[in-house]
This record gives structure tokens, C-alpha cells and sequence, in this order.
């Protein structure tokens, strides 16, 4: 029985997700899962979801590994913990979360979790590892001192024994979904991180270039970056830099966040970025592993990719890792997740044994050892799959169709009929064609898809006999299954030759179509009861900055009040605010710290756009330092950049300015700018005019 200890309990839950824990902490005091649980929402998925466990469960932890995991939260992958290593020592500062993690993994005899401030705690010996999941981006909000983040790294590499390892994961600060329109995870503002956090100093991710100049300043010289995807909380994929550059890099995501924008097909460009060499610096997430000079030993083995099946039926959840062994060797190993999924392993391994070569097509289903552990290891195939072989033209895609074709067809035989086993895994649909006037492939392997197929010259060898069936299988499903997954993943081809188009070609009608999807989302969902994280999925709203006419309405955008305090405006001193324009109308409050020491004060309303303001403040006067023009009493502002000095007799906590803005594009600006030239020869006006005309000419070069 795990012990459950609030020694240094304050009796202060301060991190907290609201009343939706309580009742996560009922259903697992009822002893329920998520299997078991009819609640699909977002809280229980993201707490329960044995995806979660993903980031750490192909990961080669010592035998009999001690490990300290801090900030264990419900427990995401303490079970994990408890099952791989020999002890686990769960800290976390919620008593209500403690709970949660406690009734989910109280059978576990070597688990003991803490409750309370790790700062307050001691333990009796030092740890082979320490976890922090998700932990180490607040520690400015809980460490004191001007680096709050190198002191709370430095404690936890003293909780390790000499050649203990640090186990980190977090967002990239310039992770590519950033990029691509999705929100900070932490603020849920858009694109902070990429601005480095301006006035927050309670989260912060960091870039990978900036986490090694942490750990080096830290004495944590061993580092190996893995890179999960599409991040740390929800990965089913763990990449390494060797295989980033792989071609099979960047399939579709799931994506969870209401207030995810499109701006550009983000997939497209991390394949891009792979090509070019870079995507290492743009991952979403990371999960580093970090040591002192004692850690730098030869490892048994280097894992240098896996892929992770957990979302599916307890039966199914498998893993695949590619690893390169001690003497150089590079090999294959599906292994089970758990107990009940070695039996689906098993009936893999005996499916590919019982296989033989077909001569028809010169094709091989390569074939694994069966290990003691119930895990199954393969040689690594060089060389390029079939889908790597398809070029961006029309004549290439097809070729890789006629070849698969020809392949699948090699062990079909004309006539048969939909047997139970077939209802069972496809359901009950049936196409217009009579099955008995169909070529029907038995035994079927129906995930013969491009990626699973290595040509080379008259031969091909095929990966992966996971899911060959002991029922007859229509041929042209197969094929079909195998387009959609290329099509799916590589969505450029759609402009080369037409999904629909080719499928015709190849004798797959409309009504036929149908059918399949409806036999294969009963496969997935009824059968595999995989994607379950796909409930709660959202798509994406596309965005594109060419439709954004800078007409007021409906902007985003980020407004700044700087307060001198006696050095001049610093951005230390400023606080930031983004403001949405609803057709023009603009409201903001700024809060100010210790307002007894400000001395004046700037306001920003916004940068990078020119604009026309009418403000104003009941907090006293807004004078325009910057415009170019007053048009029916509002400031004309031609610079990128504009400002007005905030004038009040006492400086207050809040200040609150409302009015219209309307923010205007570069040429617009540049057409104002020559037009008030024209009108005034001298004065102010004139010269702002050509400050303006010099600044816009001198962005457009």
C-alpha cells in the first residue's frame, strides 16, 4: 500500500483546476477509469489519459531506479513510475491533487507521496532521477531571488545522487505552433512566448539554445534533448535530432485549445524545417535529460525514436523504439504497455511467421524474435518506404498505387463472403458489389499501407503485420485505406492529382468510398477504441494576415503604460495589455504596483501600425507626444510607434482609457504623410510628416 504523507501540509491548496478535481477524485475513489467513466471532457481526458504516460514510457530507466517526481499533480505518470523503477517519491504541493494521484495508485507498495512545499522537505537519501512534468515553467512564481529558475534547477540536481539524471519536460518557447496561431499555453495570450514573457515573471519556457546556457551556468554539462510530438502532454512520437531529419516527420495533431488560429498548415512546415535542417530548434516541446560529468557513461543502449500506441483498447496499447544497441547495431522492439496487450503482440509475431514469401510480387513481411518479455525485436530497415518514393507528380502516385495494387492482389482470390469476424472488426455496412464478384485477400493485412513497404529493384519488404486478419478483405479496401493514410499525411498531393480523381481511376466508386469510411471508423473507434483523445478535439480557425485590412475591427492588439520612477521609462517598469478592437471601440485597465513611487507616465496604445485615436482617461490627461495630425478632435499618428503622456495630479492603482481606435496599414501612412507635406510647409505638423515619409520608406526597404 503506497503512503500518503502531509507532514509538510500547509493546508493551502494554491495550484488548483477548480471544482472538476473534486469530482475527478470521486471517480477514481469509485474506482473508476477512463475506460470505465462515462465524463469525456477535456479535465478527465487530460488527467486520466493514459497518453499521458507516453512521454516516459519507452524511456530506459535504471533497473531499480529510485526517482523523486515533483509536482506529480493527479498522478499523469506516477503509475508509470511506480511500475518501472523501485521507488517513487511523489511530491505535490495540492492536497486535493495528492489525493487523486494517492486513490489512482494506492496498490503500489513502492510509491510514497508528500504533500506540501518541496522547499520545507527532507529526505532520507538521494534519487537515481528527478521528474519534473510540467513543473519547471513556474518556478518563478514559487522561487525567490533575481534567477529564480537557476536556483530551483540547482536544487533539484542536489536531490540527485553523482550520477543522477534530471528528467524535464516543457514547452519550447519557440515551438512552431506558436508560430502557426496557437495560443501561450500558460497565459493563453497569443505569440508571449515568442515576445519572451513581457511583465510576466511567474511562467516562462525557454528556447533550446537557452536551456543549454541554464544547464551550463547550472554545472549540468551532460544534456541529451529528446523532442515528443506534437508535445510533451499528449506525445505519440519521441524524436530524437538523428531521426528528425526522417521524411515520415509532421503528421496532423490533435488540437484542444478553443483559440487556436491557423496562419499557416503548420504539418507542411515542420516537414520543411526538417528538410532544412533547423526543426530542432522549433519543436513544441522538450523533454531533456540532464546529469552532471559523472552521468557521461556508455548507456547499454541509445534510443533514437518511438512511437507510442496508447489511445487505444487495453488490449492494443503497444510501443515501437528504435534503438541502437552497445555494439552499434540498430534494431526494432514492439513492446506491450501492458500485461493484456502481450497476447495481441504474440498473435502479431505467429501471423508473421506463419507468412511466406509472395513470389507474384516479390514481397517479404519481414519478420521479428519473439523476447522472453513478451516484446518482439526486429532488424532496422534502411533505405526509403514507398512513400518517400512518391514524388510530387501525378505519374509517381500512381505508379505507388499499381505497385501496391499488383502486391495486394498477389494473395487475392476472386469470390468470398463478410464472415462474423468481419462485422466484428468492420461493422455492418456493405458495399452495392457482391463480395462473390470481388477479389478478397484472406489472410488480409490491412494496415499494408505506403509507409509499412521498402522497394528495392524487383523485391519489397513489408513492416508491421499488427493487424492482418484471419477473415476474407476486400482488395480495393485495402488500397483505399492505404491512400487515405497518404493523402491524410501528405495534403500537398490533393493539388497534383486529386484523391477522388485517383480512386476512380483504380476502380473505387463514390458509394464505395462511403462504405470504407464507414468501415474503417468502426475499426478504429469500436474495435481499437483508438483516438479516444479525439472526443474533445477542435479544429483550428484559419487565419490569413492577407484578409486583416487593418480596418479597426476586430484587432488584437497590445497596448503598454511605462511608468518612470525616478530612472525613466524602463521596460521592467512597463505593463503590457492586449486589447481586442471590437469595431473600433477600445477598453483597458492598467493596474499599477506601488503607485506612491511613479513619477510620470507614458502610455502606448499600441506598435507596429499606424492608427487614429480618441481616447481618453478619467485618470486625468492624455497628450498625443507623437501625432502627425488632429482630424474631428482625434490624434492622426503616422510613426509605427505612437505614444501620449499621461498627465494626473496623483498617480493612481488603475488607470482606465477608453475611446476609438482605428489602426491603419504601412501605405496608408505613407499616403497621409506626403498628403500633409503638400499642405504644411513648416511647423511641427511638417516635420512629423517627414519623420514619418523617412521611418515607413526606411521598414519597406
Amino acid at each position: 500500500m503506497a503512503q500518503f504523507n502531509t507532514q509538510y501540509y500547509s493546508g493551502d491548496d494554491q495550484y488548483s483546476d477548480g471544482r472538476i478535481e473534486d469530482r475527478i477524485l470521486q471517480m477514481v475513489q469509485e474506482g473508476k477509469n477512463l475506460e470505465t467513466s462515462e465524463d469525456r471532457s477535456f479535465s478527465v481526458l487530460y488527467h486520466l489519459s493514459p497518453v499521458r504516460e507516453n512521454i516516459l514510457s519507452w524511456y530506459p530507466f535504471r533497473e531499480g531506479a529510485s526517482v523523486l517526481e515533483i509536482g506529480a499533480g493527479p498522478g499523469a505518470v506516477t503509475g508509470l513510475l511506480c511500475r518501472r523503477c523501485g521507488s517513487v517519491t511523489s511530491v505535490e504541493l495540492s492536497q486535493r491533487r495528492a489525493k487523486i494521484n494517492y486513490e489512482r495508485h494506492k496498490n503500489h507498495d513502492n510509491l510514497t507521496i508528500m504533500v506540501g512545499n518541496l522547499n520545507d522537505m527532507q529526505f532520507p537519501g538521494k534519487f537515481d532521477y528527478c521528474i519534473l512534468n510540467g513543473v519547471f515553467e513556474y518556478a518563478g512564481s514559487f522561487t525567490p531571488g533575481e534567477d529564480p529558475y537557476g536556483s530551483f534547477l540547482k536544487r533539484c540536481a542536489g536531490y540527485l545522487k553523482d550520477d543522477g539524471i534530471l528528467l524535464i519536460a516543457i514547452e519550447n518557447r519557440l515551438g512552431l505552433k506558436y508560430f502557426a496561431g496557437a495560443p501561450e499555453d500558460h497565459t493563453e495570450n497569443y505569440m508571449e512566448g515568442l515576445k519572451n514573457y513581457p511583465g510576466n515573471p511567474a511562467v516562462h519556457t525557454f528556447s533550446k539554445k537557452e536551456w543549454e546556457e541554464l544547464l551550463e551556468r547550472c554545472s549540468l554539462p551532460y544534456r541529451k534533448f529528446y523532442y515528443p510530438y506534437p508535445d510533451y502532454k499528449f506525445p505519440n512520437e519521441i524524436f530524437t535530432a538523428e531521426t528528425l531529419r526522417a521524411e515520415g516527420f509532421g503528421k496532423n495533431a490533435w488540437n484542444f485549445n478553443p483559440g487556436r488560429l491557423e496562419l499557416f498548415d503548420e504539418q507542411e512546415m515542420a516537414r520543411t524545417l526538417c528538410r532544412e535542417g533547423v526543426m530542432e530548434s522549433f519543436m513544441n516541446s522538450f523533454l531533456i535529460e540532464a546529469g552532471s560529468r559523472r552521468t557521461q557513461k556508455d548507456r547499454e543502449e541509445q534510443i533514437l525514436y518511438a512511437k507510442i500506441s496508447a489511445d487505444r483498447a487495453e488490449q492494443f496499447r503497444i510501443q515501437t523504439v528504435i534503438r541502437r544497441e552497445k555494439d552499434g547495431s540498430v534494431r526494432v522492439v514492439k513492446s506491450p504497455l501492458n500485461e493484456a496487450a502481450k497476447g495481441h503482440l504474440l498473435k502479431m509475431h505467429e501471423n508473421e511467421c506463419a507468412s511466406v514469401p509472395e513470389k507474384n510480387a516479390g514481397c517479404l513481411l519481414l519478420q521479428g524474435e519473439l523476447l522472453p518479455d513478451g516484446a518482439v525485436a526486429y532488424a532496422f530497415l534502411p533505405g526509403r518506404t514507398l512513400s518517400q518514393e512518391i514524388g510530387r507528380d501525378a505519374a509517381s502516385i500512381r505508379e505507388a498505387c499499381r505497385m501496391l495494387l499488383e502486391l495486394i492482389e498477389s494473395s487475392a482470390e476472386a469470390g468470398g463472403t463478410y464472415t462474423e469476424e468481419f462485422t466484428t472488426l468492420f461493422g455492418t455496412a456493405r458495399p452495392d458489389t457482391d463480395p462473390g464478384k470481388m477479389k478478397m485477400v484472406h489472410p488480409a493485412n490491412i494496415d499494408l499501407i505506403f509507409d509499412n513497404i521498402f522497394p528495392a529493384g524487383d523485391h519489397m519488404t513489408v513492416i508491421d503485420g499488427e493487424w492482418i486478419t484471419d477473415t476474407p478483405v476486400p482488395a480495393l479496401f485495402i488500397l483505399w485505406r492505404a491512400v487515405n493514410e497518404l493523402y491524410a499525411s501528405r495534403k500537398e498531393l490533393e493539388q497534383v492529382l486529386g484523391q477522388e480523381t485517383l480512386l476512380k481511376e483504380f476502380g473505387i466508386s463514390a458509394s464505395d468510398r462511403q462504405v470504407f469510411w464507414t468501415w474503417a471508423s468502426h475499426f478504429e473507434k469500436e474495435y481499437v477504441k483508438a483516438n479516444q483523445l479525439g472526443v474533445c478535439a477542435l479544429p483550428a480557425r484559419k487565419a490569413d494576415l492577407k484578409d486583416l485590412q487593418w480596418s479597426g475591427s476586430d484587432v488584437r492588439l497590445t497596448s503598454t503604460l511605462y511608468t518612470d520612477r525616478g530612472e525613466g521609462f524602463r521596460e521592467e517598469d512597463a505593463v503590457h495589455m492586449d486589447v481586442v478592437l471590437d469595431q473600433g471601440r477600445y477598453d483597458v485597465t492598467f493596474v499599477i504596483e506601488r503607485p506612491e513611487e511613479v513619477r510620470a507616465l507614458r502610455f502606448d496604445p499600441l506598435e507596429g501600425a499606424a492608427c487614429i485615436c480618441n481616447l481618453h482617461t478619467d485618470a486625468g490627461e492624455l497628450r498625443a507626444m507623437n501625432a502627425s495630425a488632429v482630424s474631428h478632435g482625434a490624434q492622426v499618428f503616422l510613426t509605427m510607434d505612437p505614444a501620449y503622456r499621461l498627465r494626473c495630479r496623483n498617480h493612481p492603482g488603475k488607470v482606465r482609457i477608453t475611446g476609438q481606435v482605428k489602426t491603419k496599414g504601412v501605405y496608408w501612412a505613407l499616403e497621409k504623410s506626403q498628403e500633409l507635406l503638400k499642405k504644411a510647409k513648416l511647423g511641427p505638423v511638417s516635420s512629423l510628416a517627414r519623420q514619418a515619409v523617412r521611418k515607413i520608406r526606411k521598414q519597406q526597404s
